[in-house]
C-alpha cells in the first residue's frame, strides 16, 4: 500500500521551504512583478535568491557524498510546492539548477558529476546556479509520430561540431530559465550521431544572453534568449562521453521534472485557493459572507477538490519515480498536464471570486491567474505531453 505519510525529515524540510517561501519569498513579489523592465528583476531580487542558495534549494539532487541534500523526488515535490505557493517565478529561478543537475546525474560519468557538483557546491560567492538549454526559437522539433513507433527524435537548429579535442557549438535558445544568472548551462545540441547535452560554462567567449523576455507572468523568473557563436567545448564537457545520448537524457528528465512542475502548480493553485476562501469569508453582501451564497461556495469547494487531486496525482508519480528505477515519464506527464490544468482553473476561479477587485492589481489572484498560464506550456506543452501519454498507452507502456 502507498503511503504519503511524511517522515519527520520531509516535514523539516517542508516548514524551512514554508517559512523561507511566506517570510522572504512572498513580501517581495508583487513588488518585482511590477518592475516594468525585466532586466531590472533580479538586481532587486539577489538577495533572496542567495538566501535560497544557502538554503540548498538549487542543489536539492545533488547527492549527500558531493555535499547537496541528496533529496528523494517526493521531498523535491514538497519543496516545490511551498516556493510555489509563495511565487512560482521564484520558484523557477531558485528550482531550475535541479533540472541541469539532474542531466549529470543521468548521463554524466563520474569524473564529470564530481567536478560539476563539486564546483557548485564549492562556490564562495554564494549564487553558483546552473540552467539547462534545450528549447529553440522553432520549439524542440519533436517528431510526434516517430513515439508512436516507440522512438524519440528531433530536429535541433544548434550544432555541435567535433575539431580536435573541442567542439564548436553555433545557435540559439529560448526561453531558458536562468540562463542570464546561471554559472553554467547545460546545452542540447546536434553532433553526427544526434542529440547530446554539453556542460559550458556561461563566461566562455561566444555564449551570450541577447534577450530577457518581458514575460506575462512569472516575471520575477529570469528568463532569456542565449546565442553560441563558434563557442570552442572541450570534448570532456560532453555529458556521458558519448555523442547522441541526448534524446535518453533529456525524455529522463521530464519523466523526473515533470512531476516536480506539477508540485509547483499545486502551490500556485494552494496560494489562489486560500486568497479567494479568506476573501469570500471576509466580503459580505446582503448581509452575509458571499461564501454562504451557493455559487461562490461551490466554486470554492470545486476549487479545494482539484487541488487535492492534482496533489494526489503528483505524489503519486513522485513516489513512483522514489521506488523504480527508472521514471514513470508517462505518469509524470500526467500530473504535470493536470495540475497545471488545475492550477489554471482554480486561479481563473479565484479572480472570479473576488469579482472586479480580483481584476485589479492590488489584489493577489490576478498575479496568480498570469502565474498559472505558463505551467501549461513549459517543461512540455500540455498538448505534446498528452500526445506522448497516449502514445506510451498505445504501446503498452
Amino acid at each position: 500500500m502507498i503511503d504519503f505519510s511524511l517522515t519527520d525529515e520531509q516535514v523539516a524540510i517542508q516548514n524551512t521551504a514554508r517559512e523561507f517561501g511566506q517570510k522572504e519569498i512572498k513580501p517581495i513579489a508583487a513588488e518585482l512583478d511590477r518592475i516594468p523592465d525585466p532586466k531590472e528583476v533580479f538586481p532587486r531580487a539577489r538577495e533572496v535568491i542567495e538566501k535560497g542558495v544557502k538554503l540548498g534549494f538549487p542543489y536539492m539532487i545533488i547527492p549527500k557524498e558531493y555535499g547537496g541534500l541528496g533529496a528523494d523526488h517526493r521531498t523535491i515535490g514538497v519543496v516545490f510546492e511551498e516556493l510555489g505557493a509563495a511565487d512560482a517565478g521564484l520558484a523557477g529561478t531558485l528550482g531550475i539548477s535541479n533540472f541541469a543537475f539532474l542531466t549529470l546525474l543521468l548521463g554524466g560519468t563520474d569524473a564529470q558529476q564530481k567536478k560539476w557538483f563539486e564546483t557548485a557546491l564549492s562556490d564562495k560567492d554564494g549564487l553558483f546556479l546552473a540552467s539547462w538549454a534545450a528549447t529553440e526559437p522553432q520549439g524542440l522539433g519533436m517528431d510526434t509520430d516517430a513515439l508512436w513507433e516507440g522512438q524519440t527524435r528531433f530536429n535541433l537548429k544548434t550544432s555541435a561540431v567535433p575539431d580536435g579535442d573541442i567542439y564548436r557549438i553555433n545557435g540559439e535558445k529560448c526561453f531558458i530559465t536562468a540562463g542570464g544568472i546561471s554559472r553554467i548551462c547545460i546545452v542540447l545540441a546536434q553532433t553526427p550521431k544526434g542529440p547530446s547535452h554539453f556542460v559550458i560554462p556561461t563566461d566562455t567567449p561566444g555564449f551570450e544572453v541577447t534577450k530577457t523576455e518581458d514575460m506575462m507572468g512569472h516575471r520575477t523568473m529570469n528568463d532569456v534568449e542565449l546565442f553560441f557563436d563558434n563557442v570552442k567545448v572541450p570534448r570532456e564537457n560532453l555529458i556521458s562521453g558519448e555523442e547522441g545520448k541526448g534524446a535518453f537524457e533529456l525524455m529522463g528528465i521530464l519523466g523526473y521534472s515533470d512531476a516536480w512542475v506539477g508540485a509547483l502548480a499545486v502551490g500556485l493553485a494552494r496560494a489562489a485557493y486560500e486568497a479567494a476562501r479568506e476573501y469570500s469569508k471576509l466580503r459580505v453582501l446582503a448581509e452575509k459572507p458571499i461564501i454562504r451564497f451557493q455559487a461562490v461556495g461551490m466554486m470554492i469547494a470545486d476549487m479545494a477538490m482539484q487541488i487535492e487531486a492534482a496533489r494526489a496525482l503528483v505524489w503519486r508519480a513522485l513516489w513512483s519515480n522514489d521506488t523504480m528505477p527508472v521514471p514513470d515519464t508517462k505518469l509524470s506527464a500526467l500530473a504535470k498536464v493536470f495540475a497545471s490544468d488545475a492550477a489554471m482553473r482554480v486561479t481563473t476561479d479565484a479572480v472570479q471570486v473576488y469579482g472586479g477587485a480580483g481584476y485589479m492589481k492590488e489584489n493577489p489572484v490576478e498575479k496568480y491567474m498570469r502565474d498559472a498560464k505558463v505551467t501549461q506550456i513549459y517543461e512540455g506543452t500540455n498538448e505534446l505531453l498528452r500526445i506522448l501519454a497516449s502514445t506510451m498507452i498505445y504501446l503498452g507502456m
